[in-house]
């Protein structure tokens, strides 16, 4: 279970999420808007939390835990980089040639895909570069 972990990576769980709104709602646009709760705020406004804003909300707190696991050098970084990317490649079509994933809430959970695609191997070669060069300074 442990290894699931390291290797899937967690932007999974939006998907699967933003999937599930698909699958059990006839409209995505329209479930999406959906107002989860309302809250007064001082400028007698009101902040409304919809479903689309949880999906988004969950996504980024996986993409932050996401980052954090990419300063790994262990070799389940290279297995959780490559799941990464195809998890973005099914992003990308599903965005491109489905319909009820062509939404802002879907775009915006591919453009976290995009980023931890993008940051993942950078911070990983970054924190190797570290070690290197931590290791050069005791042995010179």
């Amino acid at each position: 279970m442990r290894k699931a972990i390291v290797y899937a990576p967690l932007l999974f769980i939006p998907v699967m999420l933003y999937l599930g709104v698909i699958l059990f709602s006839g409209n995505a646009d329209i479930r999406l808007a959906q107002v989860m709760f309302r809250s007064p705020m001082i400028t007698s406004t009101a902040w409304i939390f919809t479903l689309g804003d949880l999906v988004l909300f969950i996504g980024l707190i996986c993409l932050f835990v996401e980052i954090i696991k990419s300063a790994s050098t262990r070799s389940d970084a290279i297995v959780n980089h490559a799941l990464s990317m195809l998890l973005l490649v099914f992003c990308v079509v599903a965005f491109l040639l489905f319909p009820g994933f062509s939404t802002s809430v879907f775009f915006l959970i591919m453009i976290m895909c995009l980023l931890d695609v993008l940051a993942g191997p950078i911070i990983s070669i970054v924190a190797a570069r570290r070690d290197i060069g931590v290791g050069e300074r005791i042995i010179g």
